[in-house]
């Protein structure tokens, strides 16, 4: 093998290292959402096809001229390498705070489930609008829901986008969970005929 076969070798491997990098970063950035705040990902792709361009164009040249395409070709990788990395950067804020959020909202449904807990402590189970069986269910719900947002935190590439699908799927389903029992309880709350706020009683004919 020459030295241009084994230069030639070497970057194609760098090409493909730099590839799956992009690629895993925009399967993490969830681009529908944020397309328009990961610039840096449309310049990395710009720049890895100005740097696979350059890659073929010395493959091309054979022996001529050799030295200063290896030049051409080093500053192509170095431009390249700095997009991605700031890429990289752009996309684990937008994640970091994705994530924060979610930590934020389910601690707040936590607190919600603790004061549910305590008030059916204080309450005969037969006037408690929320079972022990019901309240453990929740529970568990939440416990699962917690889990899978650990998992999506410390997950890379192609595996963030399903857990993250997989997260808002559970915690939809704990929020129509805990809503309806809200629900019920204001209603249980309420009064024998009194009006929901807003309306006012139908006139008798």
């Amino acid at each position: 093998m020459t030295e241009q076969e084994a230069y030639l070798k070497k970057m194609e491997a760098e090409k493909q290292r730099i590839d799956a990098r992009i690629a895993e970063t925009e399967a993490e950035a969830d681009v529908r959402q944020a397309a328009d705040e990961i610039k840096e990902l449309s310049g990395a792709k710009r720049r890895a096809e100005n740097f696979r361009r350059k890659l073929e164009e010395i493959r091309k040249r054979g022996t001529e001229d050799f030295e200063n395409g290896k030049v051409e070709l080093r500053r192509a990788y170095a431009d390249l390498d700095k997009a991605v990395i700031e890429m990289e950067s752009k996309v684990e804020v937008i994640r970091a705070g994705y994530e924060r959020k979610r930590e934020a909202e389910l601690r707040s449904l936590g607190a919600q489930f603790d004061g549910w807990e305590a008030s059916m402590a204080r309450t005969r189970a037969e006037d408690s609008l929320l079972s022990r069986e019901e309240f453990n269910f929740l529970r568990r719900s939440l416990q699962n829901t917690q889990a899978v947002l650990k998992d999506l935190m410390t997950s890379k590439g192609k595996d963030w986008p399903r857990l993250k699908k997989e997260y808002e799927a559970a915690w939809n389903d704990l929020c129509e969970r805990s809503e309806k029992i809200r629900a019920d309880t204001v209603k249980a709350e309420q009064p024998a005929g009194e009006q929901p706020a807003g309306e006012q009683p139908t006139p008798q004919t």
